[in-house]
């Protein structure tokens, strides 16, 4: 008889308990990093920061995929834009043109032709910047520029991963034997004899598949084990479409292990996403981009942030990656999730339709704060509705523990490491680290 399939989706708060950072404080941090504005030492990113401020909004609503999206929102505007149709954005009504005369501090050199084809940039202006690419493919100045930005913040945050995640046959930060670790692995090892594991996660770490590995428990990641060189490694999108009966753990918005190939072998500009052996500076690669929808540029990068994941979500191996979580949510038993707040619309999507279609499928949430930010009034509307029926009321089973629908939903507000240990107890076959 097959193993059933048990699915788990991890979001930013399911690694907290091994040393990651909470959203508050990489926001803090990207709000220090990037380029500076004219004549000043305030960051570009700072410099957003405030403008939202000035607009009304409070602190907690803004966070660091907030202010990416705004320099990814430019990008769109500049590639696009026509000084005779004066293209349209909404970001007219947030930044007026002093405030980007402010925030494009560069100037270019080189480039021939009325295009400028071949440009480079100084920044700041006049200052020779060392990991400038060349603008070979129409890029316009801003643009460019902004797409530089987006770079330096994307290698900003892969530092922040690497702090808490760096895994290589040489070094390790993980420490794969501290108690949440074990009681980890354990948990997986007692689930893996009768279950197929589907892990997903939201994050850009391999945290979670290091741990499987060191117990021995094979887990496929999404691409080749083989490589024609030492370095990149090619998705097997085969085996991602095709493939309902491995342990797999598939990182749904990208990994800092990732990185992007702008050029294919004739030199076009076809970029490709591969992954390799160690995490490395994406401040070094000359920015990528495609026309997602016409008159929209958006740049191909290892990690999806900001608002454009929907988009983004449509590059290989993105796409195929997304297209075995929603078959997932179908075929599996059980989907546990950890940490996620429920605001990428494209994830919802497939939990919703699973809760409608998948009759038989159960579903635990780990959030410590679900009753005290009154998710439940969000499910209410957004979820709920979806299980069929309208008895939404909550039944208090433990101190830390709320069934809806007669169990059909569990909702344990613990952190993950207190919901691991809960797990290890309840397993036979060990008591729980002390």
């Amino acid at each position: 008889m097959d193993k059933p399939s048990e699915l788990f989706l991890f979001g930013a708060g399911a690694v907290i308990d091994w040393g990651a950072p909470p959203t508050p404080k990489i926001t803090e941090t990207i709000r220090k990093s990037g380029f500076k504005i004219k004549g000043t030492d305030k960051t570009i990113t700072e410099f957003i920061y405030q403008r939202f401020i000035e607009c009304g909004y409070q602190d907690y609503e803004i966070n660091f995929e907030t202010i990416i999206n705004v320099i990814e929102e430019l990008v769109i505007y500049h590639s696009g834009f026509n000084s005779e149709t004066q293209t349209p954005s909404l970001l007219k009504a947030f930044l007026e043109e002093r405030d980007l005369s402010e925030i494009y501090n560069f100037s270019t050199i080189g480039g021939i032709g009325e295009l400028n084809h071949g440009f480079q940039l100084q920044i700041p202006k006049g200052v020779d910047y060392p990991y400038s690419g060349y603008a070979f493919w129409k890029e316009k100045p801003n643009q460019f520029f902004l797409q530089h930005l987006i770079n330096q913040l994307l290698s900003k945050i892969s530092n922040i991963v690497s702090e808490y995640s760096w895994d290589t046959d040489g070094h390790s930060v993980i420490d794969k034997d501290s108690e949440v670790s074990l009681n980890f692995r354990q948990w997986m090892k007692a689930l893996a004899k009768s279950n197929i594991l589907r892990l997903y996660t939201l994050n850009y770490d391999c945290l979670f598949k290091c741990l499987l590995e060191k117990e021995e428990i094979e887990c496929f990641d999404g691409f080749l084990n083989h490589s024609s060189n030492d370095y990149h490694y090619r998705p097997d999108i085969l085996r991602i479409l095709s493939d309902t009966s491995s342990n797999i753990h598939y990182s749904l918005h990208g990994s800092v292990y990732w990185d992007v190939i702008g050029l294919d072998k004739d030199s076009l500009p076809n970029p490709e996403i591969v992954k390799t052996l160690v995490i490395g500076s994406h401040v070094n690669n000359t920015p990528a981009s495609i026309q997602a929808e016409k008159g929209k540029t958006i740049q191909v990068t290892n990690i999806i942030t900001g608002y454009q994941k929907t988009q983004k979500s449509s590059l290989t191996p993105y796409k195929q990656l997304q297209s075995a979580f929603d078959k997932d949510c179908y075929l599996s038993k059980m989907i546990t999730i950890v940490g996620y707040s429920f605001n990428d619309e494209h994830i919802n999507e497939s939990l919703k339709t699973a809760l409608r279609y998948n009759k038989d499928v159960s579903v635990e949430i780990v959030d410590p704060a679900f009753i005290q930010n009154e998710m439940d009034y969000i499910f209410a509307l957004n979820i709920f509705p979806f299980i069929g029926s309208n008895n939404m009321n909550p039944k208090k089973v433990a101190e830390n523990e709320f069934h809806y629908y007669e169990g059909k939903l569990k909702v344990f507000t613990l952190t993950f490491a207190q919901y691991l240990k809960l797990k290890c107890h309840e397993n036979n076959k060990h008591e729980p680290i002390k």
